[in-house]
């Protein structure tokens, strides 16, 4: 008996060790159902959710972590334009300092603000997070007054999201360039840095008319879909890395003591990435596993699944089950590829590829002429992009719909012909970008590649040439001529 207790308190202990924490909804939020597979599928949705469905995914996401809550009636109202204390709030919880911030709701420290009343009035449980938002640099330093019942505008929310990822000095580096919106006139000079980080971190867009729309309200709704690509920023912050594969093996042992049986709290599970590898990974029983209809618990995975998993200390932290007949194989073992490549004659050339949850988008194009960011701000094909949603939903262009087929298809051919692996250098990289897009490598004056596999390696390459040369007597030539 002795020896079955220091058993059971050794196996404690690491389950504690190798445990994550891992956010709890309470009963009476989850619906249920048993699916054609026999497993319990839990529902996390709002009576309100159809008014805002391009959304649901975030704001199911969102609410598994306890980022949002709705309303005592059991409505989120997505469409409703999210206020400055609720977006505090909902960015404060993102960045995991709930606790922290519970913990100072109840200090009594004066805010330095104008309105510090107003908020210890009406909102005296937000106090603590303000407090923890205040700590952390979340607001700007010129803001003196935090308005808690004024809508939070597009600029306002990008400059929050930036600095939660702890990217102020990044946006500092990029206060003197202009985005080329037909608006960016609107755009408070103090901003511009915020604007600019928000927009390459792929947290915000612009709208297809070229314009960024500051002032803007930001929905609920929308405010789901920012916090999702924030909410990936950070785990990409604190080292966590994707994995997408097929699940081989998953254990979760059960120990029966007497007639009580304690159910493990951690178990393992073995994918095999798309990437030709394999890797063993501890994963809480609990964990809410999303898929297309809602959620299921991690225990409830079987082998033969094929899943994305989010890994930060060998330990699973998020989990998406896919749907196998609609996963696409094209490419698998190829999560994202971003290639640039600008020749120095006014020339660039870019491709954007990702493979998302088992669904391909992308995008490839050559510039001529100035750099024009503005196409990068139009829709990409990414569909965690909440304008993107948005203006979908109302745009019905037959024509853009298919010429974004024929893009994401030209992307898909060229990805499949690089047949880029884990295993190559950059320079192997390199090499079989430039020679499946045909360009010529003496021309390239400057290179960038962002690859991520399926085993979780990402691969940057930047590179930048001086003047080669070739295009020095080309140059030459041309000024002969020219005389």
């Amino acid at each position: 008996m002795k020896k079955l207790r220091t058993f059971l308190s050794l196996l404690l202990v690491a389950l504690f060790t190798f445990g994550v924490i891992t956010p709890k909804v309470s009963a009476k939020e989850m619906k249920t159902k048993i699916n054609e597979d026999g497993r319990v599928q839990i529902i996390l949705e709002f009576d309100d959710v159809e008014e805002a469905k391009w959304a649901s995914e975030f704001i199911a996401k969102m609410k598994a972590k306890n980022v949002i809550s709705g309303y005592p009636d059991g409505t989120f109202r997505p469409n409703q334009p999210v206020s400055r204390v609720e977006a505090i709030v909902m960015a404060v919880r993102l960045m995991g300092l709930e606790k922290e911030a519970q913990a100072k709701s109840a200090e009594s420290v004066k805010l330095h603000f104008k309105d510090a009343a107003l908020l210890e009035k009406q909102y005296p449980w937000a106090k603590g997070y303000v407090i923890t938002a205040l700590e952390k640099g979340l607001f700007d330093t010129t803001e003196e007054k935090i308005q808690p019942n004024k809508p939070a505008t597009r600029v306002w929310i990008s400059s929050l999201l930036v600095r939660a990822l702890g990217l102020q000095a990044d946006a500092l580096k990029q206060m003197t360039k202009i985005p080329v919106f037909k608006d960016a006139d609107s755009i408070p000079a103090g901003a511009i840095g915020y604007i600019n980080v928000a927009l390459e971190q792929g947290i915000i867009a612009g709208y297809p008319d070229n314009t960024f729309k500051p002032y803007k309200n930001v929905t609920r709704a929308e405010m789901a879909a920012l916090l999702d690509k924030t909410g990936n920023g950070l785990l990409e912050n604190t080292g966590a890395v994707t994995v997408y594969g097929t699940i081989t093996d998953i254990n979760f042992v059960s120990i029966s003591v007497t007639d009580k049986v304690y159910e493990a709290t951690t178990g393992t599970v073995t994918v095999r990435t798309f990437a030709g590898d394999s890797a063993t990974y501890f994963i809480p029983a609990d964990l809410m596993v999303q898929n297309k209809d809602g959620f299921i618990r991690a225990n409830q995975l079987a082998k033969g699944d094929v899943v994305t998993l989010v890994i930060k200390d060998n330990k699973v932290i998020e989990a998406y089950l896919l749907d196998k007949e609609t996963v696409e194989n094209t490419e698998p073992g190829i999560l994202k590829l971003e290639v640039k490549v600008d020749t120095g004659e006014g020339r660039e050339y870019k491709l954007e590829y990702k493979n998302e949850k088992g669904k391909v988008y992308g995008e490839v194009k050559e510039e001529q002429g100035k750099e024009n960011d503005e196409d990068k701000n139009e829709d990409n094909g990414d569909n965690n992009n909440e304008d993107k949603n948005n203006e979908d939903k109302n745009n019905g262009d037959k024509n853009n719909e298919d010429k974004n087929k024929e893009n994401i298809a030209l992307v898909k051919e060229l990805v499949e012909k690089m047949a880029l692996t884990s295993e190559m250098t950059k320079q192997e990289i390199a090499d079989r970008v430039l020679s499946v897009l045909e360009i010529d490598e003496n021309a390239v004056k400057e290179l960038e590649i962002e690859v991520r596999f399926a085993n979780g390696k990402k691969v940057e390459i930047d590179i930048e040439k001086e003047k080669t040369k070739q295009a020095e007597e080309k140059e030459d030539e041309e000024m002969k001529d020219d005389d």
